[in-house]
C-alpha cells in the first residue's frame, strides 16, 4: 500500500506542477504576443522562412552519413582519419551534432569523431509517440551505432547526451575504451536525489513540468521566431557568458534544424517519456567503470553542481573540473577550455 500510496502522490505532484508552470507560461506567453502583435495578431505565432542551411552547416572539416539501425536510419557527422581512435559525441537539447563544431575541429587530428543526431533530432528519423524516446531506446541507437562506426569509443556526452552516457557506462561499458567525458549533467541518481532534497533544484526543473504538457510547449519553442533558442543561448543567467561563440549564423543553423517538419516534438518527447519513469526506474548499485571526467561550467542555470559532486561517488575512477566562467553551454562557450581538459585525460 506505501508504494501505490507514494505513486499516487508522485503522480498528483507531477500534475500540479506542470499544471502551475503551464499556466505560467501561458500567462508569459501572452504578455509576449501583446508587445509583438501586429494588426492581425498573427505575426508572433509564425516563424521566419529559415529552410535554406547557413554555411556553416553546409561548408566544415567534415563530412555528413547516414546508419541504418534497427530501429532508425540515424544523421551524423563525423571528422578525421577513419584509421585513429574513435570518438563518440552526443548533443543535448535543444541542440544537435553542430553544438561539437569546436571539439569536431579540434579532435579530428587525432581521433576519429563522430557526432550523432540523436534520434528525433535534425535529420535522424523521429518516430511518432512518447514512449519511443524513452532513455533505454535513445541509449540502445547509440549503442547500435557505436557498434556499426567500429566498436569501443572514447564516449562523449553534453545535457541527455551525458544521461545517455550514463546509461551505456552502466548497460554496454564495454563498448567505451575507458574513457568517458560527461559535461554538465548529473548521473542519474544524483540528480533524481537533488531534486528530491534541494528546492533549488527542484525550481531550476521548472522547465521539465511545464513540457509535460500538449502543445504548449511546442508553441512556447516556436513562439516569435523561435525566441526559446535565442532566450537559451543568448540571454542570462541561461546563455552563454561568452557570446562570441555562439555568432548570428551559429543561431540560424539552429533555427533551420527547429523549423524543418516535425522537429520540435520529438525532442521535447524525451523529458515527457523520463517523466513518465520518475520513481519507477532502478539504477545500478555498482560504481560506474568506465574512467569518467565530468567538466562543470558554474554558471548552469537549470542543475546544482552538488549534482555532479554526488555523481563522483557513483563512479569507480571519476574527477570533477569546474570551469567558474562558464554556462550549461559548457563545449560552446569556453571550447578551449573544455578541449584542453579532455586532450589531458584521454592521453
Amino acid at each position: 500500500m506505501p508504494t501505490v500510496l507514494q505513486a499516487v502522490f508522485r503522480t498528483f505532484s507531477i500534475v500540479i506542477l506542470s499544471a502551475f508552470w503551464s499556466a505560467f507560461t501561458v500567462f508569459s506567453l501572452f504578455i509576449e504576443w501583446w508587445k509583438h502583435k501586429d494588426s492581425t495578431g498573427r505575426s508572433f505565432f509564425t516563424a521566419r522562412n529559415h529552410q535554406t542551411p547557413p554555411k556553416c552547416l553546409t561548408e566544415g572539416p567534415w563530412t555528413h552519413g547516414f546508419l541504418q539501425l534497427t530501429n532508425i536510419r540515424m544523421h551524423y557527422v563525423e571528422a578525421g582519419d577513419k584509421k585513429n581512435p574513435l570518438m563518440v559525441l552526443l548533443h543535448g537539447f535543444p541542440e544537435f551534432w553542430y553544438s561539437y563544431r569546436f571539439q569536431l575541429k579540434h579532435f579530428r587530428h587525432k581521433y576519429r569523431v563522430v557526432a550523432l543526431d540523436m534520434r528525433g533530432y535534425n535529420d535522424t528519423d523521429k518516430p511518432v509517440g512518447i514512449r519511443n524516446y524513452d532513455s533505454d531506446s535513445v541509449a540502445a541507437d547509440v549503442a547500435e551505432a557505436i557498434e556499426q562506426l567500429g566498436g569501443r569509443t572514447i564516449l562523449v556526452g553534453h545535457d541527455w547526451g551525458a544521461l545517455i552516457c550514463w546509461l551505456l557506462a552502466m548497460q554496454r561499458p564495454e563498448l567505451i575504451a575507458d574513457r568517458m567525458i560527461i559535461m554538465n549533467v548529473p548521473h542519474p541518481k544524483a540528480f533524481m536525489k537533488t531534486v528530491r532534497t534541494k528546492s533549488t533544484q527542484l525550481l531550476k526543473s521548472w522547465y521539465m513540468f511545464m513540457f509535460q504538457c500538449p502543445v504548449l510547449p511546442e508553441i512556447r519553442f516556436s513562439a516569435n521566431d523561435f525566441a526559446f533558442l535565442e532566450y537559451v543561448f543568448r540571454t542570462r543567467p541561461s546563455g552563454l557568458v561568452h557570446q562570441e561563440n555562439l555568432t548570428d549564423e551559429d543561431l540560424e543553423a539552429y533555427k533551420h534544424v527547429f523549423s524543418k517538419a516535425n522537429a520540435v516534438t520529438p525532442p521535447l518527447n524525451y523529458y515527457r517519456a523520463g517523466m513518465r519513469v520518475v520513481g519507477r526506474r532502478h539504477f545500478s548499485a555498482e560504481p560506474v567503470k568506465p574512467k569518467t571526467l565530468i567538466i562543470w561550467g558554474d554558471q548552469d542555470a537549470a542543475l546544482d553542481v552538488e549534482g555532479a559532486e554526488l555523481s563522483i561517488t557513483l563512479c569507480r575512477d571519476a574527477r570533477l573540473e569546474r570551469i567558474p566562467d562558464a554556462s550549461h553551454w559548457v563545449q560552446q562557450d569556453v571550447p578551449d577550455k573544455v578541449n584542453a581538459l579532455i586532450d589531458e585525460f584521454i592521453q
